[in-house]
């Protein structure tokens, strides 16, 4: 999906809301998260007013990381960035050769991120993958979008997806994925991709379900990528090692930082260990096509074996396998070609350990 903009996994450092509602924070985190390695940094467009109800309760890891108990408006309304500095933000990503991206939690932030911001790839949420309002908005034949699917099952992943095609691709039959609309799918396949997310912040190893990222390769062609809320920096590497083509991670200049998602993100220096991590698999992982390694040459004659005299062979013997066997080096007839000498009668003599030669 994002090939044309990357060919390696692409990797975003989510900034979200640990700016903590200030201009000179956000852009710190900016430049950070280039020196850090990132692809590209990812905010949350929202407004408290329409995201959230005035009396609705905090997370659990809201008030555990924040450790402040309040109504969630309260909060986010001290985390919300007003639209110009979006602005702001994206021009000087955009200086720092980073790409700038957002989330999306409503029609109306759809509405500001691609038709005034003029961003090109947007993200849904994780919470946001029921709200049909917000998917029907969108566009995916126009921008590429991130669709991220914490807390959900297979049929609300298929529900949102046919959605946001305009057409139902798949359906959800006998606990199986069905494609169902392949010339659809073809369509959308450049501009979607599938986030696997557990969410919670943070997330315990045990419960980072890296396995359903091949099983959502295999179930619904896309690409599938991963937001990693977990500690540490294995599981975004173990995630591109089953396939995930983008990650993102939380990113903060201090985990200790009052938030609610600081606790669950990484600083600058272990945030760029990640990103060395990544590309030190991706090296190692080649091109996946088994052939002879530069490396390997010098080595090839040396521990291959060649056919020789297991004894003295006399001029007109016949070559058998009790006069025949093979050693060290690898500079003569290759031991595959033995049965094809096999009876032949030997034109000279041949001592103990001498290469046979026809």
């Amino acid at each position: 999906m994002l090939k044309k903009i990357n060919s390696k996994t692409y990797i975003i450092a989510e900034i979200g809301v640990n700016h903590n509602g200030s201009l000179i924070l956000a852009k710190k985190l900016i430049k950070e998260a280039k020196k850090s390695g990132a692809d590209a940094v990812k905010f949350q467009n929202f407004k408290a007013d329409n995201l959230t109800t005035k009396k609705a309760k905090q997370a659990p890891y809201q008030i555990l990381n924040t450790k402040k108990k309040e109504e969630q408006y309260k909060m986010l309304k001290r985390l919300e960035l007003p639209n110009n500095h979006y602005f702001i933000l994206k021009r000087y990503a955009q200086k720092n050769s980073i790409h700038f991206i957002s989330s999306v939690f409503d029609e109306e932030s759809v509405d500001f991120l691609v038709n005034k911001l003029k961003n090109n790839l947007i993200k849904v949420p994780s919470g946001e993958i029921t709200n049909i309002l917000l998917l029907k908005k969108l566009n995916i034949y126009k921008y590429k979008i991130l669709l991220s699917t914490g807390m959900s099952n297979y049929k609300e992943i298929i529900d949102a997806i046919n959605v946001i095609a305009r057409n139902k691709v798949f359906k959800f039959q006998k606990q199986k994925v069905k494609l169902i609309n392949a010339n659809i799918l073809k369509k959308i396949k450049k501009n979607l991709c599938i986030m696997h997310c557990v969410t919670n912040y943070p997330v315990e190893d045990k419960q980072a379900n890296l396995g359903c990222i091949e099983n959502m390769i295999n179930d619904f062609k896309l690409d599938i990528g991963y937001s990693d809320h977990t500690k540490g920096t294995m599981a975004s590497v173990l995630a591109v090692s089953k396939g995930a083509k983008i990650i993102e991670k939380h990113f903060t200049l201090n985990e200790k930082m009052s938030g609610p998602d600081h606790l669950a993100s990484l600083e600058p220096k272990e945030f760029k260990l990640m990103v060395s991590k990544i590309r030190l698999f991706e090296t190692m992982l080649g091109d996946g096509n088994k052939k002879l390694q530069k490396c390997e040459i010098p080595n090839l004659k040396i521990a291959r074996k060649s056919i020789v005299a297991k004894k003295l062979i006399k001029k007109y013997e016949r070559f058998t396998y009790e006069n025949l066997t093979v050693k060290r080096p690898g500079t003569g007839l290759s031991p595959f070609l033995i049965e094809k000498i096999l009876n032949k009668k030997s034109t000279r003599k041949f001592f103990p350990d001498q290469m046979i030669k026809i």
